[in-house]
């Protein structure tokens, strides 16, 4: 049996700065208008989660993929990241390179 969780020691760590990890103020800036908002809700909803229960854990959940969303706003290729993860799901593994398998058995020796 495992021990409650401590909400005061979350177990995801919250990076911002830098190119990988845009700051809030960064989001807010930088991501489209649409998103921008869609972002505002969700962390805004999660401070306030943060607030009230000290749990930061939630706000990492959001923060982390608009922090990686951003970075291919960036880059210019969001768009097409999604299209691929839609054509992957919809079961079309054409374009996918195959891992080398060789290197996933050297990877673990």
């Amino acid at each position: 049996m495992t021990a409650p969780r401590d909400p005061s020691a979350p177990d995801v760590t919250i990076h911002t700065g830098g190119a990988l990890w845009p700051t809030p103020g960064q989001l807010r800036a930088e991501l489209p208008d649409g998103a921008r908002e869609e972002f505002e809700d969700e962390y805004g909803r999660a401070l306030d989660h943060a607030r009230e229960a000290g749990d930061l854990a939630q706000l990492a959940s959001v923060l982390i993929p608009w922090q990686r969303r951003l970075v291919h706003h960036r880059n210019g290729d969001y768009e097409a990241v999604l299209e691929r993860a839609r054509r992957i799901r919809d079961g079309d593994l054409s374009g996918i390179v195959p891992a080398r398998v060789d290197r996933l058995f050297r990877a673990q020796r």
